[in-house]
């Protein structure tokens, strides 16, 4: 009986705050549609119609569940849920005030206006609640690509359909939260493209290796392969494949079967108990130790970035729709489906992430299964989409959701994140930088280290807003060294150094 008056504690708590807001954002619609001085005359007038609106939403967002889940496991889902369920809202309150008033004093703008703020309010603070338990798991023992009980972050391959390979996947969600599923391989072709336990099925054994580089492509490295169904199972090519790869390579094949001691399959894979000193593609991620929390006496500052961010990132996703779904056309015509290209990136504190990009290269073999090289994958629509940064608009996403920030450094590729520069990782990757607005991609890698650093060292709302001027000034008119700015950064920060960075420098640096 607690736990359920709990549970229906936590839901009146949430419903509550959803129709606080929705009040909130009513009240500030009225008064963007008039002004401050008949702003009283037209609330009066208006106060059926926001009685009425209230009434409406507080059944349809029970009915339709707005108040199930928690603000912190909020997913895009429910994004769409609220979207959903404004519109009916709206639609419903318009009907009900249109027949006891006549919709008396409702602007037809005004609906538009409310909808986009409630929409905006309602997903922010999810945005917020989200990052903010986040931010607290981080903090209580995840760090860098290191988990609490100090195993490192490391990416999977499953091989096998079976009970025994669910059991594995429920496993890893349960206790292995430093564990990350890349996907299943079956022995099966026409598994492909379903799921277990919502991991996708790649393919088959046969195509490990083009899988692997698929993955590597969207810059996951997989440190791992598990197999979950017994060596002597298994179809000769299958198993030649794995024991082929785990020799070429430095990625491990452990077969459950002989990890659980019901077989002894060591004779045929001398190799497969063999541990690694490093985990491969994570070796650039920051070591726990290198891990320190930045400006931990300004933390209020990024929490209230935080807040900015994903505010300006709800009504940035409201407003550029349109945009957004032109450039989908385009990229759609252009290269083909799918639109949206993403790629694995250390976020922060070297937590991996999903990074997305419109397309703007085209498939990487002909119709004859022949490699195009990169150069002459681009098309002149991607060129222009590169150029004028519109292939990174689904990245206001990932700040939405808390993988990123406006502003902050660029999230890299994990193999070109070097463990010396690990003090980058310490906020969230940004959409634009320091080091962009002063160099972009024409300046150096260590340059663009060092920037990236001093900004973390240094990052406030007025150092935000000159990068935001000077990224718009960079979109029109390109990239450009700013070397006082990169002598700057490198003369405050030559103290704290590492000699593997100061080896790098040249004198007359």
């Amino acid at each position: 009986m607690e736990v359920a008056g709990g549970k229906a504690l936590r839901r009146l708590i949430l419903i509550s705050t959803d129709l606080l807001l929705v009040a909130f954002a009513t009240v500030l619609a009225i008064m963007l549609r008039g002004n401050f001085d008949t702003f009283q005359e037209a609330l009066v007038s208006l106060i059926p119609y926001m009685v009425i609106f209230l009434g409406c939403a507080s059944i349809v967002f029970l009915v339709g569940g707005l108040d199930r889940t928690p603000w912190r496991y909020s997913s895009v889902a429910d994004h769409l849920q609220i979207i959903v369920l404004t519109a009916v809202v709206i639609l419903l309150a318009l009907v009900l005030t249109f027949a006891a008033n006549r919709l008396e004093g409702v602007a037809r703008s005004l609906p538009v206006i409310q909808g986009g703020l409630i929409v905006t309010f309602l997903v922010s603070a999810r945005g917020v609640a989200r990052s903010w338990f986040v931010q607290q798991r981080g903090t209580n023992g995840i760090n860098g690509n290191v988990h609490s009980n100090g195993h490192p972050h490391e990416t999977v391959l499953v091989v096998g359909v079976n009970t025994v390979s669910e059991l594995f996947l429920c496993s890893v969600r349960e206790f292995a939260s430093q564990v990350q599923v890349a996907g299943v391989l079956s022995e099966d072709p026409a598994m492909r493209g379903r799921a277990i336990q919502q991991k996708p099925i790649l393919g088959t054994v046969k195509e490990l290796w083009d899988i692997l580089e698929s993955l590597e492509v969207h810059g996951m490295s997989v440190d791992r392969i598990v197999v979950s169904t017994p060596a002597d199972r298994l179809l000769p090519d299958a198993l030649k494949t794995l024991l082929d790869l785990e020799k070429s390579s430095d990625i491990v094949v452990h077969f459950l079967s002989e990890r659980l001691g019901f077989e002894d399959f060591s004779k045929a894979s001398a190799s497969s108990g063999r541990e690694r000193s490093i985990v491969h593609g994570q070796i650039a991620l920051a070591r726990a130790e290198d891990v320190k929390h930045v400006n931990s006496v300004r933390k209020p500052f990024w929490m209230l970035k935080r807040i900015v961010d994903c505010f300006f990132a709800a009504f940035l996703i409201f407003t550029l729709a349109p945009v957004v779904a032109l450039v989908a056309c385009v990229v759609a015509l252009d290269v083909g489906f799918p639109v949206i290209f993403w790629q694995q990136r250390p976020g922060s504190y070297g937590r991996p992430f999903r990074l997305y990009k419109f397309r703007t290269m085209g498939a990487p073999h002909d119709k004859g299964s022949r490699q195009i090289p990169d150069d002459q994958r681009l098309s002149a629509v991607g060129q222009i989409l590169r150029r004028s940064r519109l292939d990174e608009l689904p990245q206001v996403y990932n700040v939405l959701i808390g993988d990123m920030s406006f502003i902050g450094p660029r999230p890299l590729l994990p193999r070109d994140q070097c463990p010396d520069y690990a003090d980058r990782l310490l906020v969230r990757p940004g959409i634009t930088g320091w080091a962009q607005v002063n160099g972009g991609r024409i300046i150096s890698p260590l340059d663009k280290w060092i920037l990236d650093i001093w900004y973390v060292q240094n990052a406030s709302f007025m150092l935000d807003f000159r990068i935001a001027l000077r990224t718009v000034q960079m979109i029109l008119f390109g990239d450009r060294i700013n070397t006082e700015a990169v002598y700057y950064a490198r003369s405050d920060l030559y103290p704290t150094l590492k000699a593997p960075v100061l080896a790098e420098m040249t004198p007359a640096e």
